[in-house]
Parts: structure tokens; sequence; C-alpha cells
């Protein structure tokens, strides 16, 4: 499943090049928050600006890994590990736009899978769980040379629940 949303993500971001011009697009690395998962994450990103008010944006999560000690649930010498990741497609609508500064409401769509692992007994127990959901949150893109920009967010991942995801991009622009 996750080899199917990579290849997807890699399909769009594949797409975006096929049709870009005048620095219409652009790909780069994000650095971000959980508080749901409660952990930072690392990813990448690709943008295309359908027109100047409005941009389609994918992105990739990958959390950091967590390993936890088990012995407080009474299994002594037995550690569990958590991986998450999630995959992005928000459209944002460039309400404030110059030369150097956008600013832009977004919404979009999620899906976080988790995956936990637990070696006891010399043997693996694995159990893993995707959920799709939506986002909706602000951000402001800063363009600073003719090729770069960075950007900052705030999104709401909504899924069962809410996720706040604070997060900084540096991009490329072609």
């Amino acid at each position: 499943m996750k080899k199917l949303f990579f290849v997807l993500a890699m399909s769009c971001m594949a797409s975006f090049t096929g049709i870009a011009q005048e620095a219409k697009w652009g790909v780069g690395v994000n650095v971000g928050y959980g508080t749901d998962v409660s952990k930072a994450f690392l990813g990448a990103k690709a943008h295309y600006d359908i027109t100047e008010a409005f941009t389609v944006a994918a992105s990739f999560n990958h959390y950091f890994k967590e390993t936890v000690d088990l012995e407080s649930y009474g299994a002594v010498g037995v550690e569990g590990s958590l991986k998450c990741w999630d995959i992005n497609a928000d459209f944002h609508w460039n309400v404030y736009r110059n030369d150097l500064l956008k600013f832009y409401p977004l919404v979009g769509l999620t899906y976080l899978h988790a995956k936990a692992s637990v070696d006891a007994a010399g043997a693996t127990i694995n159990n893993s769980e995707g959920k799709f959901g939506a986002n909706v949150g602000v951000g402001a893109q800063f363009d600073f040379g003719s090729n770069w920009g960075a950007s900052v967010e705030a999104k709401y991942q909504i899924i069962d629940g809410a996720q706040f995801v604070p997060m900084a991009s540096l991009m490329y622009r072609f």
C-alpha cells in the first residue's frame, strides 16, 4: 500500500513537470511536527501554479521512528516501535500575492499510515493501520531569488479527531 501511494505521488509530480513553464512548478523538502503522532517529520513536496491565484501541492512526510520500552505495561525487556508517514494533496488559493509573498488558505486530502512492531521472545508482531482524512489550514510562501522559495504552513489533519501540523519548506522553482 505504501508503495502504491508513493508511485501515485511520483506520477502526479512527473505530470506537473511535463506541462511546467515559466517557474510554474517547484520541488523541495519539508520539516514539521504532528501533534497527534507527537513526532517531528522530514518530507518532500512538489507544487504546481495552475494560475497566479491557484496552486496544487503534493507532499510525502516520514515521521521519525519512536521506540517504546513496554516494561510499564508488564512486558519486561520488550521494546516496541512506531513508524508513521502521511501523503497529502492540497489546493492553495493565493488570496494575497506579489513578487515576493503569497498568502493562502488551503484545503486538501490526506492519508496517514502507522505501523507498530514488537519484538518478544524471538518473534516479531506487526500491526498497521491507515486512515484517510481532510486538511484545512493557512500558509505563506516567500520567494527569494528567481528560483528559490520558502514556505510555512499550519494545518489541521482531520482524521478520527484532529492533528495540528506546523511545517516549513524550502523549494526550488522551475
